[in-house]
């Protein structure tokens, strides 16, 4: 450890669910990954196992698809324990999880409520307010626990997107911007303030990855 030297959290979004293909959005309903997943876990793996700075910590979502995805890492790290954190996990759409992107974006109008209301929250969901809060609480403790160490973190499309907008951008409604396929990999600096190095990296990965907002 060289507490002189800036964090690096890798920000890695989990491998391709069933879901993902057919375009509904999980929240948090815990489903595995399907195969194509798994081969994308696998070939992340392989390429941070070489990685330039090695990996000291990895930190996953309480959700299957995201701690399968990170065991595949820590297998190939020797083992290197994953320290499961539900701060990590999807956004809780309440009944609303299950319907697609555009039923989400159009019938229920979410997206638009959220911005209008950071309070609002889906029927048996949780609010904008809250998702953000509890993502910048498990970010900024990764960070102050590994100073000068770089930390592989394992979450979701929307969760990702949302923490990313809030420390890079500082408003949470410009998630679209910020947008990562399955298994793409996503490296911010800390130097206090956080920097962008790479957004949604796939290159490692042969078929690709689903992007987690509109198509």
């Amino acid at each position: 450890m060289n507490p002189t030297s800036p964090t690096t959290l890798l920000f890695i979004r989990h491998g391709e669910t069933d879901a993902n293909v057919s375009g509904q959005l999980e929240g948090v309903t815990d489903k595995p990954l399907n195969d194509t997943g798994q081969a994308q876990a696998q070939a992340l793996a392989s390429y941070l196992q070489t990685a330039a700075r090695p990996i000291r910590a990895i930190y996953s979502s309480s959700l299957t698809r995201a701690q399968q995805t990170a065991a595949a890492l820590s297998a190939a790290l020797d083992n290197l324990p994953v320290q499961v954190d539900s701060n990590l996990s999807e956004y809780h759409m309440g009944e609303w999880e299950g319907l697609t992107f555009e039923e989400l974006r159009d019938e229920k109008r979410l997206w638009e409520r959220m911005a209008l209301d950071p309070h609002f929250a889906p029927p048996g969901g949780e609010s904008a307010m809250a998702f953000g809060m509890r993502l910048l609480h498990a970010v900024n403790g990764i960070v102050a626990r590994h100073p000068g160490q770089t930390v592989a973190v394992f979450s979701h499309g929307g969760a990702l997107a949302t923490v990313l907008a809030l420390l890079l951008s500082k408003d949470g409604n410009r998630w679209q911007g910020y947008q990562i396929d399955n298994c793409g990999l996503t490296e911010v600096v800390f130097e206090p303030a956080p920097r962008l190095l790479r957004l949604n990296d796939v290159s490692f990965i042969s078929n690709g990855g689903r992007s987690w907002g509109p198509k």
